[in-house]
């Protein structure tokens, strides 16, 4: 380092290498504005260091013509010291800046905060994931062939649950329903309407999605959730025996369909609503207010309450027994596939041999190979040990021979 210190303070710059200095500092201005600018954000005349990088060179030049070269250099270096830093603190801010739209729609919707188990969840899940893909590499991935089933058999979701007891809940009439966990099937009827975010349409009550929209390089989009709510208002489900009020606090909307979507400042908008007289079918307990009135409510020992389309209910029965089928030929199909990719396989004699598969975990290449070698030699001289062995044998044999013959 000292030596290109002393190499760069040596050379004196003569006039006409200062001249193209100058000229070269104004393409590196261009870097600085475009830096300075886009990812710092800041705020300045775009002909400003188009002129400060040309001037610092000429008074560099007249103060001492060895600082020339140096401080060149140091316009080329902080072109990368500066876009580090500002793409990390580009992205810091863009978070930032996130954050704070989240916060904004939370507050509008009045949305309720995601709990703090489910978040410290979540990160020990991601720093589970990689420690053992640190120790086992990609075979982690099988991991999730096994770990995803098990922990969404542990921890259903409100949609999961609404699916499972409708096949097995009998439907049961408003009028003569019993109390406790119930399913109930009618139309729906208003009692206060809300508004809708999107057209401000009067319904009963909506679900309101807003997701960041991400592009490839091929174009192709895909979605992140940064917001999703419902807001529904009290209303009654009605059949031919009569109506009861639903309380939907903690109701959850299972298919129902898309009303309105539009895109917009990257984001993508999608709002579903409930209508009068949708059919739908609803689970939930039945339970009696305080004046003694049946209510419609979340069941909070079974951890359900969801209303879905009827029709899209019987679509789902329907299909449902292929889809899963199918899922589950393919988790096989895919499992042993990687079984086999991950075995070594080799062939002896015109024989097809597949080893049982070694996990390695942070050994060098070189390391296996030399322990390969050093296998080899030990086999190696155990075969001559054993060679050793039965000519030791063998002699005494052919010695006594003679000495038989003699006799």
């Amino acid at each position: 380092m000292n030596d290109i210190i002393e190499f760069l303070l040596k050379n004196e710059a003569d006039t006409p290498q200062v001249i193209f200095f100058m000229f070269f500092s104004c393409g590196i201005a261009i870097f600085h504005t475009v830096i300075l600018g886009g990812l710092f954000n800041l705020k300045f005349k775009p002909w400003l260091f188009f002129v400060l990088n040309p001037l610092s060179l000429l008074i560099a030049s007249v103060i001492d013509k060895r600082l020339v070269l140096p401080l060149l250099l140091l316009h080329f270096i902080s072109v990368f010291l500066l876009g580090i830093i500002g793409a990390i603190y580009s992205g810091i801010r863009s978070v930032n800046k996130e954050k704070k739209e989240i916060a904004k729609i939370k507050r509008k919707y009045n949305a309720k905060e995601t709990p703090l188990w489910k978040k410290i969840a979540g990160i020990l899940l991601m720093i589970l994931f990689f420690i053992s893909f640190f120790f086992i590499g990609i075979h982690a991935f099988l991991l999730l062939f096994l770990i995803v089933p098990v922990l969404s058999s542990f921890f259903p979701s409100n949609k999961s649950r609404f699916l499972k007891y409708q096949k097995v809940l009998p439907t049961a009439a408003i009028r003569s329903v019993a109390m406790g966990l119930a399913e109930i099937e009618g139309t729906l009827e208003m009692i206060k309407p809300v508004v809708s975010p999107i057209k401000s349409k009067e319904c009963i009550g909506f679900r309101y999605r807003i997701e960041k929209i991400s592009s490839d390089k091929d174009g192709r989009d895909s979605f992140s959730t940064i917001f999703d709510e419902i807001t529904c208002n009290p209303f009654y489900m009605v059949d031919e025996t009569g109506k009861i009020e639903v309380n939907p606090d903690k109701m959850e909307f299972v298919y129902v369909p898309e009303d309105e979507q539009y895109r917009g400042s990257g984001k993508r908008y999608t709002q579903f609503i409930l209508q009068p007289n949708d059919k739908m079918l609803l689970i939930g307990k039945a339970s009696l207010k305080e004046n003694n009135q049946p209510v419609f409510e979340y069941e909070d020992i079974k951890k359900v309450f969801a209303i879905a389309p009827v029709d899209k209910v019987k679509y789902y029965n329907t299909y449902k027994p292929l889809l899963n089928s199918f899922i589950l030929f393919t988790c096989f199909f895919a499992f042993i596939a990687s079984l086999i990719l991950i075995s070594p396989i080799r062939i002896e004699n015109d024989t097809l041999i597949i080893d049982p598969p070694k996990f390695i975990a942070n050994i060098d290449a070189n390391t296996v190979i030399e322990q390969d070698h050093v296998n080899e030699d030990i086999k190696e001289a155990n075969a001559i040990e054993a060679g050793q062995a039965t000519e030791n044998r063998v002699a005494p044999e052919d010695n006594a021979k003679p000495n038989q013959d003699n006799f």
